[in-house]
């Protein structure tokens, strides 16, 4: 069997540009060369650290079905983001990271996982 590795998570967004400026203020990713489509903006960021994994955030098309209501759902309660589409990523000092987030006005829920040991931070 090949040998697989990630190459990139796509993920769609009404606001490119805001989405783009988050990753990279945030979470340190850095904006790299992505092609130009006609009607619909896109940005392609590099994760930090890992040259072969890439995010790509798409426009959302705003003809598209919307998007049912429920866990996965925009403005879905904090408590169902577990169960929402996500990114996870690890970090060495988690409370650093949670009270840089806090100081920027980021939302979070906060989730211990039955371990006891895994603490989780969604925004």
């Amino acid at each position: 069997m090949a040998t697989l590795q990630l190459n990139h998570i796509a993920r769609e967004t009404s606001d490119v540009a805001r989405l783009a400026a988050f990753y990279e203020a945030v979470l340190g990713f850095e904006r790299v060369p992505s092609p130009t489509y006609s009607g619909f903006q896109v940005a392609w960021l590099r994760l930090p650290g890992s040259p072969d994994v890439a995010l790509h955030l798409i426009e959302r098309d705003p003809a598209a079905a919307p998007v049912a209501v429920g866990p996965g759902a925009e403005g879905a309660p904090p408590a169902q983001l577990p169960r929402r589409h996500h990114l996870a990523f690890s970090v060495a000092d988690y409370d650093g990271f949670v009270t840089g987030l806090k100081a920027r006005g980021t939302e979070l829920f906060e989730k211990t996982q039955p371990d006891g040991r895994t603490r989780q931070a969604m925004a």
